[in-house]
């Protein structure tokens, strides 16, 4: 018997093997296909859960302090308050009723026939009494049809959307306003009926030609009471607002299809009238039965009969609305403003916040000063006051704001020469308009006294600083340059070269913070730069009442407050606050810099580009500014009780032909008025920190004798004020003596005698030369210059002969003729002197005759230029005529 031997194992295939294998796969493979199916939902709900979550928490935080719309904002029943304070009893005084800029009358549903809001529920959501304020269908297929594009005005928003947008102003095109809006909705369906949401809406709608309301609308189009409208006419007018310029039946529009025929607005409203009149009888799928097929036929074939149009909306309400007149420009401007504030403090649109305003019967409580905002209306309606037309046929126009520089309080507004026409139009007063010159003070002048970068005893070249594209940087206007210049005659006079210089010297950062920062101005980065803040060509411009505000802080001893135009708004209970709006001030710049800045700008007016501002009995200060091509003139001025600026210009830029300053004309008309039973008073003086000094007004340093002696023929210093502290201590090194001949009125030589020659003061300084035509006014009296003017001349074409150099009234030696030494045995000796013997006495005492030429003919004599010297030359020759050669000869008579 073997032993450990075994038997073999039965045989195994290599297809069974397999089987066994590729069923172990499947099973492996179905566990990791389950697997992974079940990560990718479980992911997807986890993403649906965290997007719903983030969605949610949007809705929450984002949407829901935005949904609640509140209709009482906006049934317009109550109208808002306008009021002044009293300056002698301090008592509120109402001023007016703000007037909407809608021309709206106001009809509640009752009165509305019921074909009107049929008409409107046809057409615009025939689901609207189905649904809760969004129809989820038509918004579906909006939503599907703004990806494939199905129909170009697919529109999904209800009655209920439709009035929220209309009531709020909140139309932006996006999907978050969309969503809000539909949010939005909801929320207010909650709180409304459908009967109170159709009377929202038939108020609100724009129906064409300036009419708000089917009650205006009524009036406007067919001459009748809404109430009195047919099922035609209610259809015709609800036609209107799909596009009032297209449908509107009296809208000039023509339209050309492709075919060639046209086809005319009104032609468009009946075609859209019969389209609503039929959906109004169950057409389009609507299953509404408002109206038989029968009635709906008629009411198609009526004819319609519309007024002339001449009659215009704003006409209709004011005559329904008691005789509504034109909001003033100040209460425009206090409208805007509270708008402002309160959409920012609601959290909700501009154009919302309007809409409560108009119609919430709130109290507003302004700053106006009613008697200067009549002066300034009176000035501007009447256009003979500024009768300018450009080439193009603009007419010349302007705005002007007045500020009390004690608290920030716009007193007065107007934003246009001429009748003010509409509410709410463009005001040039608040809108942004270059300032050129006028905002020196503010970004150039103040700054750099504050800074301590300049004082009152800085002096300036004025003169190009550097060549900008080859041409010398920058030109004054008028295009001359002085020379040394102080910074009093540097602002007054509105020079450039100075600007530019000071606002480098202070660097165009520091300009542009404390312009920002300090004054309230809207710059931007792009006005870093020396050409914006050095000489005002910013990227937007500046508005009056920036301009205004910013200059008060001068007149207020360097405290700056922001401008306002109102107080506080109250509800209509007169007691709850909605808005409280207290005068927010700060310290711009020192006591001392505001002093100064008063002193330099007075200069301004009273000997520099503002003189024409000047009217007697008051103390004015200010500063004019001009853009290049002439396009905008301001000035802004101001007095110890009250600061304006006035800005003047076309609309389009174009080139101002005024002999004067336009905006000055204005602002003289104006203020004049304002301060005639004002008592002249001067602008404060600090009481202490400042001391005065002598300088010299050419170097702004401690004078010298030669500063004294200048050669202009006048002492050169002046006596300033500056803060104690910053006196200068170095003498002046610009002047320097040296000898003067008064007679060549030039350096004196060796030649010039010494009672002609003095010791004068001139400036030791050299100019960069741009060429002959960039000269400044004291170019004669540089030493350099007096230098070269005594150096001798080459011959030039011009002057041929050159010149000799020196004084030019004793710019030659004395001549002193050679004595010939006579040698009576020298063999060429000639006793005669060259006339041989004649006249020579011979021995005896006898002479030889002279023998006379033979006389030439005479000439026609010529006028001589001088006298002649009958001396020949010699003066008085004869005996020692040498004697007398320096002695001064008279002068010939």
């Amino acid at each position: 018997m073997e032993h450990g031997r075994r038997e073999p194992a039965p045989d195994r295939t290599p297809r069974s093997h397999e089987t066994r294998q590729r069923k172990s796969t499947r099973r492996n493979r179905g566990r990791s296909v389950g697997f992974a199916l079940g990560t990718l939902v479980l992911i997807g709900i986890c993403t649906a859960a965290m997007i719903v979550g983030i969605f949610m928490t949007y809705v929450k935080t984002t949407l829901t302090p935005t949904l609640e719309v509140r209709a009482e904002d906006y049934t317009m029943n109550l109208s808002s308050h306008i009021y002044y304070q009293d300056k002698e009893s301090g008592e509120w005084v109402e001023y007016q009723t703000l007037y909407g800029k809608e021309n709206r009358i106001w009809v509640d549903i009752e009165d509305v026939p019921d074909a009107m809001w049929q008409a409107v529920v046809a057409i615009e959501d025939h689901r609207f009494f189905d649904h809760h304020g969004v129809d989820w269908k038509r918004t579906a297929g909006a939503t599907l049809n703004m990806f494939i594009g199905m129909k170009d005005t697919f529109g999904g928003s209800t009655i209920t959307q439709q009035l929220l947008k209309n009531m709020t102003g909140d139309d932006s095109p996006t999907v978050n306003r969309k969503v809000r809006e539909i949010f939005r909705a909801l929320e207010f369906e909650k709180n409304y009926t459908k009967e109170q949401i159709l009377e929202l809406y038939l108020n609100t709608i724009y129906l064409g030609k300036g009419c708000y309301g089917v009650q205006t609308a009524a009036n406007y189009y067919f001459g009748k009471d809404v109430s009195q409208l047919s099922a035609a006419e209610c259809a015709c007018l609800i036609a209107i607002t799909n596009n009032p310029y297209q449908y509107g039946p009296m809208s000039t529009l023509v339209i050309t299809r492709e075919d060639g025929t046209k086809v005319t607005a009104r032609e468009l409203n009946k075609s859209r009238q019969e389209q609503i009149l039929d959906r109004m009888a169950g057409g389009g799928d609507t299953g509404l039965t408002y109206l038989t097929k029968e009635e709906a036929e008629a009411a198609k074939a009526e004819v319609l009969h519309f007024t002339d149009g001449t009659t215009s909306a704003e006409d209709l309400v004011a005559e329904a609305s008691g005789g509504v007149k034109i909001n003033s420009w100040f209460v425009d401007q206090v409208f805007l403003d509270v708008a402002n504030d309160l959409a920012e403090k609601e959290k909700i649109s501009v154009e919302a916040a309007k809409q409560k305003i108009y119609n919430s019967g709130y109290n507003i409580y302004t700053t106006l000063d009613p008697d200067i905002q009549e002066i300034a209306e009176s000035v501007y309606e009447d256009r003979s006051n500024l009768d300018v037309t450009s080439r193009s046929g603009q007419k010349l126009q302007s705005g002007i704001t007045i500020i009390d520089p004690y608290t920030g309080d716009i007193v007065a507004m107007v934003g246009k020469v001429g009748e003010k026409e509409a509410n709410l139009i463009w005001n040039y007063a608040t809108c942004r308009r270059q300032p050129g010159s006028s905002i020196k003070p503010l970004t150039v002048y103040s700054p750099a006294l504050d800074a301590g970068v300049i004082t009152m005893a800085s002096t300036f070249d004025n003169y190009p600083v550097r060549l900008l594209n080859d041409n010398p940087w920058p030109k004054n206007s008028p295009n001359r340059y002085t020379g040394w210049t102080t910074l009093a005659r540097g602002v007054a006079s509105s020079i450039n070269t100075v600007a530019v210089q000071v606002v480098e010297k202070l660097t165009t950062s520091a300009s542009y913070a404390f312009a920002t920062e300090k004054l309230g101005l809207n710059l931007v980065a792009d006005d870093i730069n020396t050409a914006a803040l050095g000489l005002g060509g910013l990227t937007h411009g500046l508005s009056t009442v920036e301009m205004a505000a910013a200059y008060a802080c001068f007149a207020n001893g360097g405290v700056y407050h922001e401008p306002r135009t109102y107080v506080k708004v109250t509800a209509s209970d007169g007691v709850t606050t909605i808005l409280e709006n207290e005068s927010e001030e700060h310290v711009a710049m020192k006591e001392t810099t505001a002093y100064f800045m008063n002193t330099l700008l007075q200069g301004v007016v009273t000997g520099g580009t503002g003189s024409s501002a000047r009217f007697s009995g008051m103390t004015i200060a200010g500063k004019t500014g001009t853009t290049s091509e002439n396009y905008d003139r301001y000035f802004v001025g101001y007095t110890p009780y009250y600061v304006a600026a006035v800005w003047t210009g076309y609309d389009q830029n174009e080139k101002i032909s005024y002999s004067g300053n336009p905006a000055i004309t204005m602002w003289k008309k104006v203020m004049q008025q304002v301060h005639q039973d004002l008592p002249n008073k001067s602008f404060s003086t600090p009481e202490t920190g400042l001391v005065s000094v002598k300088v010299c007004a050419d170097s702004g340093l401690l004078p010298t004798e030669a500063c004294m002696a200048d050669v202009r023929g006048e002492s050169r210093v002046r006596t300033v004020s500056v803060v104690k502290g910053t006196e200068p201590t170095e003498q002046c090194t610009l002047h320097t003596f040296v000898d003067y001949c008064t007679e060549g009125k030039c350096l004196a030589g060796e030649n010039c005698p010494a009672e002609s020659v003095k010791q004068v003061g001139v400036l030791d300084y050299v100019r960069e030369d741009y060429g002959e035509t960039i000269q400044a006014e004291d170019d004669p009296y540089l030493l350099v210059n007096l230098q070269k003017a005594v150096e001798p001349q080459p011959p030039t074409e011009e002057n041929p002969a050159g010149t000799a150099g020196g004084c030019p009234v004793h710019n030659q030696a004395p001549v002193v003729p050679d004595v010939p030494v006579v040698d009576p045995d020298d063999p060429n000796y000639d006793p005669s002197g060259g006339f041989g013997d004649a006249g020579m006495e011979k021995p005896g005492g006898e002479t030889t005759p002279i023998i006379p030429a033979e006389p030439e003919q005479p000439t026609t004599p010529t006028e001589p230029t001088q006298p002649t010297d009958p001396s020949g030359g010699f003066g008085d020759a004869g005996g020692d005529w040498w004697q007398g050669f320096w002695e001064e000869q008279p002068s010939n008579p």
